[in-house]
């Protein structure tokens, strides 16, 4: 098992000659990543499909109040499934982060993810550029066999093909994806190094207009339109955006970072994260857990990988209480 690794060396870049293309920049973890390049000083590119579209009032809006006075954030359109889009907005750059995807349960979206590593990748190599990221999933790193006792992310992957037949289109497009972007570093001779963050339930502030998918999740439970009549005898793994972020940027920078990283801080069982929310929001209230039930085992991760990009994760009352300031921010509660 090749999890034996000491902190992760990170440069001091100059970022006066740095130049990072975040591809999907409109998204949940895109925008997010993108302000953390932006507070760091980068220029940042970012794409999107149309760059005259609404969501660039916003991103010009938001994102430049994260900068440092040297920064600067340019949209470009582009498409995750056209090469030359990306190739043109890419050109400067000297490291990309791909945080483009989607979650739609159907066989195109195995193409489309598929296709937008290799044309990152492709696009990467005829640019020079030797350092890439990408947003994939945990959905990529649960074994056919089950859960094991500890997972890592070098050793435990899905199998897209069972996937595939149990109708996981999304999470196979991810596994798929994050083989195609190995496999392309493995093949490019050391001119393209590959660093694949793996997270689970992204959570935290937003800079969209629309909230997105976990807040509208958690406005649901305090509003007793989910898991109202019982707590869930599951886990679930959660990392706050904003760390998230960070794990990318930090990826990117290491000179020696370099294939499948986990995105989470834990799991906790449903009963820990319903109690967090009641602490955060005292008017909701817990509700009652199934008498006779012995409570599931919430997935155990080897965060040795993740540990060694140097980024101290908040902890589960940090990033529920992250989520219900944003709920109250925008009169979701």
């Amino acid at each position: 098992m090749l999890l034996r690794l000491t902190k992760v060396a990170v440069r001091e870049p100059d970022m006066a000659q740095e130049s990072i293309c975040v591809i999907g920049v409109s998204g949940f973890v895109g925008s997010h990543v993108a302000a953390a390049l932006l507070s760091r000083g980068y220029p940042v590119k970012g794409t999107l499909r149309n760059a005259s579209s609404e969501a660039s009032e916003w991103l010009l809006e938001q994102l430049p109040l994260q900068a440092t006075a040297s920064a600067q954030l340019s949209l470009h359109s582009a498409d995750i499934a056209n090469k030359e889009s990306l190739h043109k907005a890419m050109q400067g750059c000297t490291g990309v982060i791909m945080c483009a995807g989607v979650e739609q349960q159907d066989l195109s979206t195995i193409d489309l993810m598929v296709g937008a590593a290799n044309n990152v990748a492709d696009c990467a190599l005829s640019l020079g550029i030797r350092r890439a990221v990408f947003t994939s999933s945990t959905g990529s790193t649960n074994p056919p066999e089950g859960e094991p006792e500890i997972k890592n992310e070098v050793d435990h992957w899905s199998d897209p093909q069972a996937q595939q037949a149990a109708g996981k289109f999304s999470p196979a497009a991810k596994t798929l994806m994050d083989q195609t972007a190995l496999a392309r570093m493995a093949s490019s001779d050391g001119k393209l190094r590959v660093s694949i963050l793996n997270p689970s339930l992204i959570a935290g502030p937003a800079f969209q207009k629309e909230p997105v998918a976990s807040l509208r999740s958690f406005q649901a439970i305090i509003e007793k339109r989910r898991h109202a009549e019982r707590v869930p005898n599951g886990s679930m793994s959660m990392i706050d955006v904003r760390d998230l972020a960070k794990l990318h940027v930090n990826a990117l920078e290491s000179d020696t970072a370099q294939g499948r990283y986990f995105g989470v801080k834990q799991s906790w069982h449903w009963q820990d994260i319903l109690e967090a929310v009641q602490r955060a929001y005292p008017d909701y209230v817990v509700p009652p857990f199934p008498k006779g039930e012995t409570p599931a085992r919430a997935t155990q991760f080897d965060l040795t990988r993740q540990n060694s990009l140097g980024v101290e994760l908040r902890g589960l009352d940090e990033i529920v209480e992250g989520v219900v300031v944003e709920l109250k921010r925008r009169a979701m509660i």
